[in-house]
């Protein structure tokens, strides 16, 4: 036997079933009695079964009633969850999202971010994930992250790119290196070798440092290619060559290098937030325009 009931009516004959009244059912339901009670006879009718014995003026529950009671609110409730889940789920109060982040974005600006987002989307589950920014590019295209903090250019037309704040790039010297100030021009090491990040990590600070020493009148001499900040560091300290890098790596202590800043206003990059250009998650427009708030109280 196939029944038909609407949530409509299931929620009249739960009024009427808990306030054992129609009178009483009507008015918690603000509508009249007549049709209340044409309602629940449909009801009874569309099942075969009394849902309630009438005496009088009185109305209780038949056995088959009380047992439809039980089931009725189970499933009007599951019906509301169903109708909540889905407005959280877009509202980006629920669900999870993979991030991928570049180092540096780690040490300042990601973790206001993170501990923003816990606090005010506590139901959203965050998968963080270290990575280079040509990294992150492929595995958005992948669709193993969902969003990637990450350093401009980037070629790509399903990708939507949304820039944070700059990143002042600072120069790591060698800690007996001759030049002492805490402060220089770009143009003051045009004759300095130059240590680069191997192309396979992505050209956002590279491109950055090309920019900025074009700006300065030259074009670096790289000498060596790393593909990590500790190596990089490491031959920085050994003498090897000077490295232009984000100033974020200036707030960790590395033995046998000290930083300088640059007068250079054009010595930036600029961090981004990144995701797919078909993307629907309401976290993920959740946690980009949060990114975009706390970029401007920390940067602007």
């Amino acid at each position: 036997m196939v029944t038909m009931f609407t949530f409509h009516k299931l929620r009249s004959f739960i009024a009427v079933a808990e306030e054992q009244s129609l009178r009483r059912g009507a008015e918690r339901l603000n509508i009249s009695q007549p049709p209340l009670s044409r309602q629940i006879s449909a009801l009874e009718k569309s099942l075969g079964v009394p849902l309630f014995d009438r005496v009088g003026r009185g109305i209780s529950l038949t056995y088959a009633g009380t047992v439809f009671l039980h089931e009725a609110k189970s499933l009007v409730a599951a019906a509301d969850r169903t109708v909540q889940l889905t407005l959280d789920a877009h509202a980006g109060k629920i669900g999870s999202i993979r991030v991928g982040y570049t180092e540096p974005s780690a040490f300042d600006f990601l973790p206001h971010v993170l501990a923003r987002f816990r606090q005010e989307y506590p139901g959203v589950d965050l998968e963080l994930h270290e990575m280079h920014s040509l990294e992150s590019l492929s595995q958005l295209e992948q669709r193993t992250i969902d969003v990637a903090y990450l350093r401009p250019p980037i070629e790509s037309n399903w990708v939507e790119l949304t820039m944070l704040h700059p990143d002042r790039l600072i120069v790591a010297l060698p800690e007996n290196h001759p030049i002492t100030a805490e402060s220089i021009w770009l143009e003051d090491l045009k004759d300095e070798p130059f240590i680069g990040f191997s192309a396979a990590l992505g050209s956002g600070i590279s491109s950055a440092s090309l920019q900025a020493c074009a700006s300065a009148g030259f074009t670096p001499r790289t000498k060596h290619y790393v593909s990590s900040i500790p190596m990089l560091m490491s031959m920085v300290a050994s003498g090897a060559g000077i490295a232009l890098i984000s100033n974020q790596y200036s707030l960790i202590p590395y033995l046998g290098v000290r930083f300088a800043a640059l007068y250079d206003e054009r010595a930036e990059s600029y961090l981004a937030f990144a995701s797919r250009n078909s993307e629907t998650k309401g976290s993920v427009s959740a946690l980009k325009r949060l990114s975009m708030n706390v970029s401007a109280e920390l940067f602007d």
